[in-house]
């Protein structure tokens, strides 16, 4: 929630539209820099509005790494958090979704996990929750997607490295899947670093970036 998009991301933003026949909608919301996690929510669910104004929620597949699968994930809790106000859509992909630590055991699983992790630290996603909330009060689901309401969620598709501390929380992810009955599908990459599957010059990578582009087709 504190590094924009670069040239790269961008790249391959215009390389999935050409690959899905597909239009992109890649939005540039508020970083916790200067702002609250609450405020990326805000425009991100209009974003989303806006696009279910002119597709058919069907149709519309929502699709991030780190901060933005966090943010992806997080619509469908929001949008239950106001009532499911809006209808969901056709699937959710996340990749290395970012999650404050929601238990002892998660905080354990990042320690164990951190001498691997060369992108991310342990006690940084501890730590990131003053950094998104500015000592404003703030809905759980924002901070920690595992405490979303997952209640009629579409199918979700999670994709993580085996060596990234954050891979911590897939168990918790599935269990909250598992007890809405929300179908998902669970990628843990032996070895792999966070947000691997946008590194297309790892085998493991470029097999899950074509797996995700199969997907959203």
């Amino acid at each position: 929630m504190i590094i924009g998009p670069d040239r790269g991301d961008l790249r391959f933003a215009v390389e999935l539209a050409q690959a899905c026949d597909s239009d992109v909608w890649f939005p540039y919301y508020p970083l916790c820099i200067e702002h609250t996690i609450d405020e990326s929510y805000k425009m991100v669910f209009q974003c989303y509005r806006e696009m279910t104004e002119l597709y058919n929620a069907n149709e519309i597949s929502l699709f991030g790494f780190s901060s933005g699968a966090a943010l992806a994930l997080g619509i469908g809790f929001h949008n239950n958090a106001l009532g499911r106000i809006l209808p969901m859509p056709r699937q959710i992909i996340a990749v290395s979704p970012g999650s404050v630590p929601a238990s002892d055991e998660e905080i354990k699983k990042m320690e164990a996990l951190n001498e691997r992790d060369f992108m991310a630290d342990a006690k940084f996603m501890s730590t990131v929750k003053s950094i998104m909330s500015k000592g404003k009060n703030i809905p759980e689901y924002m901070l920690s997607g595992t405490r979303g309401d997952f209640s009629g969620l579409p199918p979700i598709h999670f994709y993580y490295g085996g060596d990234e501390v954050l891979s911590a929380c897939a168990k918790s992810f599935a269990s909250a899947c598992d007890k809405k009955n929300v179908p998902y599908t669970m990628t843990i990459a032996a070895g792999m670093c966070h947000c691997y599957a946008i590194v297309n010059f790892f085998l493991e990578g470029k097999a899950a970036r074509a797996e995700i582009t199969e997907r959203l087709k």
